[in-house]
């Protein structure tokens, strides 16, 4: 009995010896009197140095059987991310809460400035989670998106978390959370995000993502078109399916559905200075669509195929290349990437990859091959 009332006071001193303030965690509320806020949006404020930060709900329940209401929206323009927050929370009927925030959007105008300065308080508050999704406004500001989209049967939220789980059918861009943008960004200055904008649908506003954007040094530095998105995705390893369509010398044309993708490095090296490397990827496809005459049974079609599947992804995957060479921007992380392949030279391409970079070797060979359809006519599996 002893034993135990020592063990239990000595548990109670090293609590009070820990430094952890009593108001570390976030104070108890009643669920009945707390308002969630679901996205929030940056912007660049009106005012000289501020930043304006928009925040909404989901589609708010009606009471007692009443219809469906519109998203709560509220936004205010401080100094920092920090004091707009704070100020939001004084508003409504009911607590103002942030920790279910899994959505976050800011303008491209914002990020130019400091994309860090955004998320620092995200990144040291208690209450938000680090890990909510978060997405560019490229063509508006980031506060329209859920402005436009606020209706009593869908928010901005319910929107985004559809692109995020919609991303990789396409592969035209992947989900990113702010620790691994933030983890990118430490990791050489550069880090991918994706691109969102609005598009009219029929008689509504929706949000709409089909291209990643990418930045440099902190700041925003452009927009990659959906072919270039496509091909981030695959030498990233993010590319899960999608389409391509290719045409054959007889005029036929295919669409094929994207199953499989590969990608491995190669450096090369002279002495001490790495000069160049190599990119394998390995592609298959489903034959998901033909329009011409092609006879799909005869070797030398389906030799076609397989090489103008290689062409059609080998010259997009090589103009990125040489895009993120251009600008001096490594969004691939391509220095992580062979870094592991040479651990040898750790410390000598992390002190001379900036020099290297630019002028790199870096060429891509793809090998892709079609490996089924399905005709009905035939009642049998192509292969």
């Amino acid at each position: 009995m002893k034993k135990c009332v020592c063990l239990m006071l000595a548990a109670l001193l090293c609590t009070g010896l820990s430094g952890c303030a009593g108001n570390f965690f976030p104070m108890p509320r009643d669920i009945t009197n707390v308002q969630l806020m679901r996205t929030m949006a940056m912007d660049k404020g009106e005012e000289e140095g501020t930043v304006s930060v928009t925040m909404c709900s989901g589609v708010q329940p009606g009471s007692q059987g009443s219809e469906p209401q519109k998203p709560i929206i509220l936004t205010w323009e401080a100094p920092t991310v920090f004091s707009a927050c704070l100020t939001i929370q004084t508003y409504g009927d009911g607590y103002i809460t942030l920790g279910h925030i899994g959505q976050c959007v800011f303008s491209k105008e914002a990020a130019q400035e400091s994309v860090a300065g955004l998320l620092d308080f995200v990144e040291r508050d208690f209450d938000i989670r680090v890990d909510m999704n978060m997405y560019v406004a490229t063509e508006e500001k980031a506060s329209d998106l859920l402005t436009e989209t606020a209706s009593s049967t869908r928010s901005a939220t319910e929107r985004l978390q559809s692109i995020m789980r919609d991303l990789p059918l396409e592969s035209y861009g992947w989900p990113v959370t702010v620790r691994e943008f933030l983890i990118d960004m430490e990791d050489n200055g550069c880090a991918l995000a994706p691109a969102v904008r609005l598009k009219q649908e029929e008689e509504e506003m929706t949000i709409t993502c089909d291209r990643m954007c990418w930045f440099r040094e902190d700041e925003y530095g452009g927009t990659l078109d959906k072919l270039q998105s496509r091909a981030a995705a695959i030498l990233s390893g993010q590319g899960k399916g999608g389409s391509v369509e290719i045409e054959l010398s007889d005029g036929s044309v295919m669409g094929l559905r994207l199953t499989e993708e590969q990608c491995s490095w190669k450096p090369k090296w002279d002495g001490d200075k790495l000069t160049g490397a190599e990119a394998t990827v390995t592609v298959k496809a489903d034959l998901a669509e033909m329009r011409g005459e092609a006879e799909l049974y005869k070797l030398d079609v389906q030799k076609e195929m397989n090489e103008q599947l290689s062409q059609e992804l080998e010259q997009q995957l090589q103009e990125l290349l040489e895009l993120s060479q251009k600008e001096e921007a490594d969004f691939l992380h391509l220095e992580r990437t062979l870094r592991v392949k040479s651990p040898g030279k750790y410390r000598l391409m992390k002190k001379h990859w900036e020099e290297w970079f630019p002028g790199l070797e870096l060429t891509v060979k793809v090998k892709g091959e079609v490996e089924r359809s399905y005709d009905m006519n035939q009642s049998e599996d192509i292969k």
